[in-house]
């Protein structure tokens, strides 16, 4: 089922299958968000949890083996509407008999959608419903069309950082041959993604989260680029499959929930 919130300047839609978000466009009708073309990518914005990367065969968790499948499994489950009001809507999913066997720990995921004037809220959820402490990955993985007007080219675009000592990176589909750019340890975690002719287009605030990735598929010439927040793993952790193991695994408490949020807006 599709959903779609809006107010004053943008409207939202997204879906309960995999609560995964599908178009934001502007008042004025301007879509930024990929629409699926199984030719280049059939996805728009998956959710990443509670794995983050590639599964050769299985995930190991405090030694024992469990298939979890490559970035998770929340982004392929039915959610429930929870709640919902013009300009927002929250999606819940949590344990069932899909995700014991993979997944051993009960744990309610919830996703909320907010518009606040032109920005796009987006807070994944977690809740530890048992008693022992849960580990797990999270992470967002949004495709943004790029270029993002007509008469312009992907190697238009660039990435600015707010950090002063992080040149732009202007982007040169060769640069994702071996996959995606993952940038860490930012100290203010907001990043552009805008025509250096223009220096119009989005920007992208990552608070609740470790490190951001940049994607677009191999070799492909694909229009979009993915902007991927992430809690857990680096590139060069990509051949471990051990959770405890992975560089910025997420440990929560049993009884206790945690907030991961990312936001966007055109600029």
């Amino acid at each position: 089922m599709n959903i779609t919130i809006q107010n004053a300047e943008a409207t939202v839609t997204c879906r309960t299958h995999g609560a995964e978000l599908l178009s934001y466009k502007t008042f004025a009708g301007k879509e930024y968000m990929w629409q699926k073309d199984p030719a280049y990518w059939a996805k728009t914005s998956p959710i990443l949890f509670p794995y983050i990367g590639a599964v050769p065969e299985t995930v190991t968790i405090h030694g024992t083996d469990y298939a979890i499948p490559r970035h998770g499994f929340v982004k392929d489950v039915e959610f429930d509407v929870a709640e919902q009001g013009d300009d927002y809507v929250v999606l819940s999913t949590g344990t069932s008999d899909f995700t014991k066997p993979i997944y051993p720990y009960d744990f309610r995921f919830t996703v909320t959608f907010r518009l606040k004037d032109s920005a796009l809220e987006v807070t994944y959820g977690v809740s530890n419903l048992g008693n022992e402490e849960m580990p797990f990955l999270i992470g967002g993985h949004p495709a943004f069309f790029c270029p993002m007007e007509d008469g312009e080219q992907f190697t238009d675009y660039m990435l600015r950082f707010e950090d002063e000592n992080i040149p732009d990176l202007h982007l040169q589909y060769p640069m994702f041959d071996n996959d995606a750019i993952l940038y860490e340890n930012l100290i203010h975690r907001t990043v552009k993604l805008i025509s250096s002719k223009t220096e119009k287009g989005i920007q992208f605030d990552f608070p609740g989260y470790e490190s951001v990735a940049f994607w677009t598929p191999i070799k492909k010439d694909a229009p979009f680029l993915c902007i991927e927040p992430w809690c857990g793993g680096t590139m060069d952790q990509v051949s471990c499959t051990d959770m405890l193991k992975k560089k910025y695994v997420q440990f929560l408490d049993g009884g206790k929930a945690r907030d991961y949020v990312f936001r966007f807006q055109p600029c």
